[in-house]
């Protein structure tokens, strides 16, 4: 097997005292062949100038206003020529080897992404009650099929992602677009996997923190519903969904602007699957065999 081209990818937005703090490490660990990327989203913190000064062979792709992480993303995928891509948030810190046991589920040409190991969270184990539902799994010993591979650490095969479109800009700046490409991911015939070999720690101190917290809720759960009317076509998940809202918007009559956001993003195309969301229910969650 030819020895994959490697890209990490970065989107940042004045977090330039992050990227201080973490970037010497992606430098280092991510191997000396491998390309690494800031997508500066219209930062005003003097990022780009920094980069230019202390890390000449980090690539800047600097955006004039800030798009969002969604966009952002797209387009420093656009941009790249890798085979493989790491995407990473500008708030992780990679651990020394965190590439090597992930990258050897690339072997299999059905495997889309690999999603790293972020020491103090999990891999999501999933259900459907009314909505796509999701807890951290408990037992972190072994690979596990994963429904989606993380937006803030997680490794992409570029060809499939392209195939796929890339994150939907429809969820715009951010939330639920790696839930959405993942399922796609799968309905389409590919795998995710988790890799607990592969670790990182997510310290969560990226800019969407400092956003107004009532305007992230709101874009949480309208980008959770787009999800689910989007992605789902099963006819008796759906039932259950719109049941599901019945019910929910009774009980809290505030959550109906939710409902309102969400309709503002329709027409929401389906796309043609390989699997049903039952199937991919039953594939995810499982230890890889």
């Amino acid at each position: 097997m030819t020895k994959p081209k490697l890209e990490v990818i970065i989107p940042s937005v004045n977090g330039l005292f992050l990227l201080k703090k973490h970037l010497p490490g992606v430098v280092a660990y991510s191997g000396k062949d491998t390309t690494v990327t800031v997508v500066d989203d219209g930062s005003v913190d003097d990022t780009a100038e920094y980069l230019a000064a202390n890390f000449p062979k980090v690539k800047c792709l600097h955006q004039d206003k800030n798009l969002g992480f969604t966009k952002s993303v797209n387009h420093g995928f656009r941009e790249s020529m890798a085979d493989l891509v790491v995407l990473l948030n500008n708030d992780v810190a990679i651990k020394k080897n965190y590439l090597a046991a992930a990258l050897k589920h690339f072997e299999n040409d059905r495997v889309f992404a690999v999603t790293l190991n972020e020491i103090n969270s999990s891999w999501p184990l999933v259900s459907f009650s009314g909505k796509l539902q999701y807890l951290r799994g408990e037992d972190k010993s072994v690979p596990r099929y994963s429904a989606w591979a993380s937006g803030g650490s997680a490794i992409f095969r570029k060809k499939i992602w392209d195939d796929l479109g890339g994150f939907d800009e429809v969820y715009s700046p951010g939330y639920w677009e790696d839930i959405d490409i993942g399922w796609r991911a799968w309905k389409a015939g590919y795998q995710i996997i988790w890799e607990p070999g592969a670790k990182v720690e997510h310290q969560h101190e990226s800019s969407f923190s400092k956003l107004n917290q009532e305007y992230v809720s709101l874009v949480k759960q309208r980008n959770e519903l787009i999800f689910n009317w989007k992605c789902l076509s099963d006819p008796d998940l759906r039932r259950e969904h719109i049941a599901f809202l019945l019910r929910h918007t009774l009980a809290h009559p505030g959550y109906f602007k939710v409902i309102l956001a969400a309709l503002g993003k329709l027409p929401l195309a389906h796309l043609e699957a390989k699997l049903t969301d039952r199937q991919v229910l039953s594939l995810v969650n499982q230890p890889v065999s």
